[in-house]
């Protein structure tokens, strides 16, 4: 017999998923459809959306580098998890809907309190499902996940100081640039040409810093000081050797190693060349936590951290002495080649 009504009843109002997040972010970025468009292709409500996105959004660079803002679902999901892990016990207020609208309302047009508000609803008698204090609403919209409210909506809009501002640049890395499908020739160490890079940190992380790169097979090395840490003075120094090398830098260039760190992954930048249309070399990433995959830059590091030791503050440090390190580094004999230099092993 065929049953019109189930015993169980399908539960609604589930939290998004990583893969709807996934579906938003193309959706959103790229196929540009609106909030609206979203929330009737996922069977969501237009605010659930909006919150969504709001909750995923993070800086990022375009191929000339200017700095918008897009929707990444992997920020998205680990928000979403860390909120899960610390939010504590469920606000009552959730599923009371026409509450949250009386408060949206109350504070986005009328200009009100979360104290004005309650108050009015003792003194007006109003009745919802739950009955909250307005402190439980100033904690909801700090979470950002039942409101559709931000802070610049609030009378008085109080503003925080970010402390992770360089984690909130999310680039996923494509599969393809993994170290994974570095060419052969760089694993095994046989052709010249294959680098692994790095920054070496001073005193500050928005000092000065050296971007080192270091040749797999001779340990060649190069170092460049760099204003900061930001993406854009790897590419510009990558320019500048483009220029110095000229046509011998494809010869020279070939591929080049980084870690996951938000400075190396604008890899279109990188391989961006200056002098031609297509590229001017490869980048791969290691893999997270494994800085071993890139063992000879970390090695050369060390190397000139005898020189300069961590805390050292890298802007005062002279182009020359810089110069100078590098020298010493090429010119210094190594046991691996039986005791030649690196420059005697190119």
């Amino acid at each position: 017999m065929c049953q019109d009504k189930y015993n169980i009843e399908e539960k609604k109002y589930k939290h998004i998923n990583y893969v709807e997040r996934r579906q938003i972010e193309r959706w959103y970025k790229t196929d540009k459809k609106s909030k609206k468009e979203i929330a009737l292709l996922l069977n969501k409500s237009e605010r659930t959306i909006r919150r969504e996105i709001n909750r995923g959004l993070v800086k990022n660079l375009t191929h000339d580098w200017k700095e918008v803002w897009i929707y990444c679902a992997d920020y998205a999901e680990k928000r979403y998890r860390y909120n899960l892990e610390s939010k504590g016990p469920e606000l009552k207020i959730g599923n009371d809907y026409q509450l949250v609208e009386y408060i949206e309302k109350g504070i986005k047009k009328e200009r009100k309190s979360p104290e004005i508000l309650i108050a009015e609803i003792e003194r007006k008698g109003l009745e919802f499902k739950n009955r909250i204090c307005a402190k439980t609403i100033r904690n909801a919209i700090k979470l950002g996940t039942v409101f559709d409210i931000k802070a610049k909506d609030m009378i008085y809009n109080k503003t925080y100081k970010s402390k992770n501002k360089d984690k909130d640049i999310c680039i996923a890395i494509p599969p393809e640039k993994s170290i994974e499908y570095r060419p052969e020739g760089a694993n095994t160490r046989e052709e010249y040409g294959h680098w692994e890079g790095d920054l070496v940190i001073g005193k500050k992380s928005k000092s000065a810093a050296l971007f080192t790169l270091t040749e797999r097979k001779t340990r060649e090395e190069i170092i460049i000081k760099v204003p900061n840490k930001e993406a854009i003075n790897i590419a510009k120094s990558l320019d500048k050797l483009e220029k110095k090398y000229k046509d011998q830098f494809y010869e020279k260039f070939k591929t080049i190693t980084f870690d996951n760190g938000a400075e190396f992954r604008k890899h279109e930048g990188i391989e961006k060349s200056i002098r031609r249309k297509k590229k001017r070399l490869e980048v791969y990433y290691a893999h997270p936590y494994c800085s071993g995959e890139r063992g000879s830059n970390e090695n050369n590091n060390r190397l000139i951290r005898r020189f300069i030791p961590k805390g050292t503050n890298i802007t005062n440090i002279s182009e020359e002495f810089i110069q100078w390190i590098e020298d010493w580094m090429n010119n210094l004999p190594r046991p691996m080649f039986k005791y030649k230099t690196s420059l005697e092993v190119a």
